[in-house]
Parts: structure tokens; sequence; C-alpha cells
């Protein structure tokens, strides 16, 4: 997941949070894309309305980094591989692949019958020009990482290569190989990214920058992008999908909101059929008035402190193990976010661990192991550990750290608040800023305990602990690479566990996903990467 995207879900503070399509409108959108499909004779069309909350700056799905953003791209265009509402990998705009023994050749076929929007039918070497294209300097695509495993991608990215050397080519026009550099056992996963969307080269040379163009945008997924403007996007369903991908509301609109709180306000009113986020003040309340449309999922993100391992006296592992053993995580999740977040022992959220976590003491007796693991470093109560929290402001995230700070004064440790705008937080932090420990936040790429981990590689872009051990990095990149399923399981926990034997992050939460979702839409099911494309839902009568 990008940058933009975490950075949405880490900072958000569940809080700051009229049928807007006539039929005029309703009328304009069905006649604006001639593909699109016309409910059967007798047959009332059917319309979902939903929300989203924070910014849309592009629908190219190559530079797509936000949440809204996102659940736009998976409903105009689809990869290779796609999931379904439950977050499985199914066969997207290929019908089935093949995987050598070696793991670094994928071969697969295009389902047959296939269109673009404009009415082309969507090849193999549509394929092969839209990695190049991601990949292209030019492009300036930002959350490509995970693909640079395909051979050359990285020296393309670089400069150091010409395009045309990437390995992704095309046997004939319904065949496409991609060749990695190393073998990925989470490679499909990756395809079902945003980034690995395909985009129709040609036609995105002609429109250019202009990514918010209904009439010119050409797309290959479930719907069509008919009409866009002040923040709302209307989507068409098209008559080019066929088979378990076809989609069954013949009209999506999306309308962006600033916050949650704003999204609530049209659920209220009856504006919009699903929020996908609600603020948490009064959650008990807001339980109470929505009942079963309030839905809170659990979601593969963690809510963490970092620790600057660089720092004295927090190189020192006692200490760090100390501030975590102090922290009454079932206390901080109840009192400061009201069940919206869930307590969290370990970096890896519960669902991707392959065994589940050891249970933890009662908190007294952490706090009596954490007082004389301080007393072990040097300090007590005549030389009290004092640590700085830095944090982005937001009410719940200063409720949190000063929950934190509560914690560790009854083991002795004087703790002090540091807020700054989150922009400026995050800055810091990717600017490498001194600090004792700030907030962050992760959230899953792909349903892979392995995504957590990675970020703590030595030299890292997220590895704002500064964690640098050689045995960890070799296990993760044993596990990056491992085609033995169990061995790769092995080294992944192994790495869990030395991550949390140093003790360089604390976690707090597991992220929950807090959606609201109308009775009458169908299909909503929970998933670890908390995604519902509109082809998943239905209308229920």
């Amino acid at each position: 997941m990008s940058f933009l995207r975490r950075f949405f879900l880490a900072t958000r503070v569940h809080s700051n949070m009229h049928s807007f399509l006539s039929r005029g409108v309703l009328a304009l959108t069905l006649a604006s894309i001639a593909a699109l499909v016309q409910p059967a004779a007798g047959e009332a069309a059917t319309m979902l309305r939903r929300g989203l909350v924070g910014p849309v700056e592009t629908l190219d799905p190559q530079k797509a980094a936000t949440v809204a953003e996102t659940m736009l791209a998976l409903d105009l265009f689809e990869g290779l591989v796609r999931r379904d509402g439950e977050g499985r990998l199914v066969p997207g705009a290929a019908s089935g692949w093949e995987i050598s023994p070696d793991g670094l050749l994928y071969s697969f076929t295009l389902r047959e019958g296939a269109r673009w929007s404009n009415g082309e039918a969507v090849k193999a070497g549509d394929f092969v020009a839209s990695f190049r294209r991601l990949f292209d300097p030019a492009t300036d695509a930002t959350e490509d990482g995970p693909l640079q495993v395909i051979a050359n991608a990285g020296a393309i990215k670089s400069g150091f290569a010409k395009s045309d050397t990437l390995g992704v080519s095309a046997t004939d026009d319904r065949t496409l190989v991609i060749r990695l550099d190393r073998p990925t056992p989470t490679f499909l996963d990756r395809l079902a990214a945003p980034a690995a969307l395909p985009v129709n080269v040609s036609a995105s040379r002609k429109l250019g920058s202009d990514f918010r163009t209904g009439a010119k945008l050409v797309t290959n997924g479930a719907y069509g992008l008919s009409n866009s403007g002040k923040g709302v996007y209307t989507l068409a369903r098209d008559a080019r999908r066929s088979g378990d991908a076809a989609a069954s509301i013949d009209t999506v609109t999306y309308r962006r909101f600033e916050t949650a709180a704003d999204c609530l306000a049209a659920f209220r009113s009856g504006e919009v059929d699903i929020c996908p986020d609600a603020p948490t003040e009064a959650l008990a309340d807001l339980k109470a008035e929505l009942g079963p449309a309030l839905r809170i999922e659990p979601y593969a993100g963690t809510y963490f402190y970092a620790i600057n391992t660089t720092r004295a006296p927090f190189d020192d592992a006692r200490v760090r193990r100390a501030l975590s053993l102090a922290i009454d995580r079932e206390a901080l999740a109840a009192a400061v976010w009201s069940g919206g977040m869930l307590p969290a022992s370990s970096l890896v959220p519960a669902s991707l661990l392959t065994q589940p976590p050891a249970s933890e003491e009662p908190i007294e007796a952490r706090r009596e192991e954490a007082r004389s693991l301080l007393s072990a470093a040097g300090f007590g109560a005549k030389k009290p550990l004092t640590v700085a929290i830095r944090t982005g402001s937001g009410i719940a995230n200063e409720a949190t750290a000063a929950k934190v700070i509560a914690d560790w004064k009854a083991v002795g440790v004087e703790g002090r608040l540091d807020t700054s705008h989150p922009d400026r937080h995050f800055a810091a932090l990717r600017d490498k800023a001194d600090f004792d420990v700030a907030r962050a936040g992760w959230i899953a790429d792909e349903p892979n305990a392995l995504d957590f981990l990675e970020i703590l590689r030595s030299g890292g872009r997220f590895n704002y602990a500064r964690y640098a051990n050689p045995a960890f990095d070799a296990l993760i990149a044993a596990a990056e690479s491992g085609t033995d399923a169990a061995k790769r399981a092995t080294d992944i926990e192994k790495a869990r566990q030395m991550l949390e034997t140093d003790a360089v992050v604390i976690p707090l939460l597991s992220y929950a996903s807090l959606s609201i979702v109308s009775p009458k839409v169908g299909g909503w099911d929970a998933n670890p990467l908390d995604q519902h494309p509109s082809r998943t839902l239905t209308i229920v009568d």
C-alpha cells in the first residue's frame, strides 16, 4: 500500500467526519457511453450512491495513492487478477495462468472477448505497453515498488535500461509472459494492486495529464466513467463484462467528502448509501443510532510507536522493552478509541500470523517486569527515564499519547507530548529528524505478515526506528524469495520473534475498518484489505 494511503489511514482520527443525481442526470449518464448496459425491458435501473473521504487527485491507476483513488480505480480498471468480495484472489483480465517451477516465469491467458471502453479488444500487447509505462521514469509512478521484482524494472525506473528490456512480453494477442528477477511468492497478490491495473497507453497519450475527464478516459473494468465534476464521479455498468465478473448494479455515483463526519451527515439525510469511514467520537452512541449499518470489522493494519534505536538510552533493548510492557492496551483501546481500534501486542496483525501470539501477562505483572528492566538499565526514582512522544495532532492521537504517558508514569517514566501537524510529523520522520518515540502506522499492501516485517529492514524508507540487524535482514530476504512454503513460514516467524525480542517498535492498536452501509446494500463482506469493489455489491429489494 502506498505511503499516501497509509498516511490517510494511519493518521486517521475518526473525527471531523440530497440525492445529487436527478432523473435528468441519470439519463445523461446512461447516454454518455454508448456501450454501457441498459436495463432489460421492464427492469428498473439500479443505482448505488457511495461516499469518498479524502483527496482524489488522479484517476490514473498507476498513480493512485489515496484510499479514495484506489476505490475508483478498482471499479474502472481490471488487472490480470483481482479480489472478490471476501478478498480472495480470482481471475481478472486473465482467465488463467501458469507459473514455472523456479517461480520466475508467469504465463497469463487473457479472457476472450474483453474490450476497452472505446470498443478496442484488450490484448496482451496492451499489458506490455502499460507495464512499460509504469516503470518509465517520465510516468513518475509512486506505488510501483512491489512490482519492481519484474526483470529489469528497477533499472528502467532508474534510467539505466530501456523500456523494451522489461521482462514482460506478448507471445500472441491473448498470451502474456512476465519474467521476474527473483522468485516472489506474493507476486500474484501484487498484481491485484492499483499500480498493476492496465492503462490504454495510446489513449492515455491523447488524454495527457487530464485523467478526470469522463468522456476521454478509456477503461477496461466493470464500470466506465460517464461523468465527473465538482467531486462527483458517475460510473455506469459496462456491457463488455460477463461471467462471474459481471456487475449487477447499473449506475454507481461516488461523492467526495472532506471528512468522515461530512459523509455521515449525508448518510443520515439519505444522500449516500455507503460511507467508507466513520467518526469515533461517541462511537457507542453511533452504534446505538446506526445499528447493523455501522460495520466495525478487522483490518490488516497496526498503529504503533517507533523507538529511535540509535539514540541513548533507547539503544538499550531493556529500556525499549520496559516501555512496551508498561502499556495497558486493552484500556487504551476502550478508553480512547471506544472500540474503534483493537489492542495489539504484535506489529503483525493476528489475522496474518501463522500461529497466535502468546497471551500477555496481567498488566501489573508486566509493569513489575518493566520496573526491573529499567532498574537494570540504570533508571529509577533517583534517575527517572524521560521520554518525548512525537505525534501528529488530532484528538485521538493526542489522547492515545496521554494514556501511554500515564501508563509509563506507573513505572517511574516521565513522558511528555510533542505534537505537530500530521504533514510535518511524517515529513520529520521521512527526513530522519531526531526523536525519542514517534507515532506511525502500517496498512498491508497484501494480506501477508512479511509486508509488516520488511518495513524494518536496514535502511528501509519506513524504518523510522532505524533498526539495523543483519540476522533479521537475512530472514526477510530469504522469506521474500523462498519457494518452500514451510521454510518461508518459519523464516517469517523467526523474524517476527526477533523483532519482538529487540522491541524496536511498540505495537499499540490494530486498525478496524469503520464503514457505514445501508441495509439496502448486499454483498458487503469483511476482508483484510477492506476493499469492496462495486461489482461485488448488490441492491437488496
